[in-house]
């Protein structure tokens, strides 16, 4: 009953993660004060801890929550669900990876926000949204729908939700840290990566309804 009332509000979620999406990427676009004046605060309570050892090893963290290996993990993952003998979910999950990532590409050059320039490591592309919280987000959410339902024990799925909510807060705290991405930048990421992973999954849905029908 759960699972069905939640199919029920998916439209709504993903209106709400697009309306705020679209809210932020506007701002940035349009260089609101209200947007530096947020990315600035955050950026400075991260000063105190800025410190040369400490970033290497955030670079190191940064690096395994990187496009690249997200995306490794999301063709890792595809494969496994193929091995288990579920095509449908392995397909859907890869078209999924495919069209997210294409998406956040594009949004990427459409909005095209510079780096900030005090960055600690050096890097190309533009800032907004990050890739890395989107691929990290993408890869944790592939993982909860396509394992957690599988898992019977209560206990542990609550720790898998916790453990992959971390991992994407701590990847988005690295680049931040990193000064690579504005807060703002990582934050954007989730709600796109919510919005267009509500999308995917709405159209699934009718897919199924529609070859039962």
């Amino acid at each position: 009953m759960t699972h069905l009332t939640y199919k029920k509000y998916r439209p709504l979620y993903a209106t709400i993660y697009l309306v705020i999406f679209l809210t932020l990427a506007t701002l940035v676009k349009l260089k609101s004060p209200l947007i530096t004046s947020f990315d600035t605060t955050i950026q400075k309570l991260l000063l105190p801890i800025t410190t040369p050892d400490m970033t290497a090893l955030v670079d190191k963290i940064t690096f395994l929550g990187g496009p690249e290996m997200s995306f490794i993990y999301c063709l890792l993952l595809c494969l496994i669900v193929y091995l288990l003998h579920d095509t449908s979910d392995a397909l859907l999950a890869l078209s999924t990876v495919v069209f997210c990532n294409l998406i956040n590409w594009i949004v990427k050059n459409i909005v095209a926000r510079t780096r900030p320039s005090d960055r600690l490591v050096e890097i190309s592309g533009y800032s907004f949204p990050s890739g890395h919280t989107f691929g990290t987000a993408l890869f944790v959410l592939l993982v909860f729908f396509l394992f957690l339902p599988h898992i019977q024990t209560k206990g542990l799925k609550t720790l898998l939700h916790i453990v992959g909510i971390l991992w994407i807060i701590i990847i988005a705290l690295t680049r931040i840290y990193l000064h690579v991405h504005y807060p703002t930048d990582t934050i954007a990421s989730i709600f796109l990566v919510g919005f267009l992973f509500e999308c995917s999954l709405i159209i699934t849905d009718a897919y199924q309804h529609q070859k039962k029908a």
